[in-house]
């Protein structure tokens, strides 16, 4: 029927413009409340796409400006994670308890190993065969 053009921000779809039944493109806008909801006739995907993104900057980032606010919106460069946080360096039972742990597991991995280590091979008995008595 048509290309479809959607905006997404934060895992939802935000805008949509898809094409209308009765010709043209309708737009569909969602930003933060149920309530904000819009739909619109738009002229072209393109009309659409830059109304939509005007729209949804305003709503979504209202304390930025409006061309910096649609720059944030629009950025599509990943997210890099931080590195840790720096924390306090750990405290002497904590050392202990870790110290203490690692030991349990290693001694619980041994016990592991040595059940788990060769096995004895498997001797196969062959049934016995014995006679029926003699009914007289």
């Amino acid at each position: 029927m048509g290309e479809r053009w959607a905006l997404w921000w934060n895992g939802r779809e935000v805008a949509s413009v898809t094409p209308a039944s009765e010709g043209g493109h309708r737009l569909h806008l969602n930003a933060l409340k149920m309530w904000h909801t819009k739909n619109a006739p738009v002229a072209s995907i393109l009309q659409g796409k830059r109304f939509a993104e005007r729209w949804c900057a305003a709503r979504l980032y209202p304390g930025l400006p409006l061309r910096e606010a649609v720059a944030r919106l629009t950025d599509s460069t990943s997210i890099e994670p931080r590195g840790p946080l720096p924390g306090l360096p750990p405290t002497r039972e904590q050392r202990q308890q870790a110290q203490r742990l690692d030991a349990a597991a290693a001694a619980a991995s041994a016990r592991v190993m040595d059940a788990l280590g060769p096995q004895r091979p498997h001797i196969r008995k062959e049934p016995r065969h014995t006679s029926e008595p003699s009914r007289k």
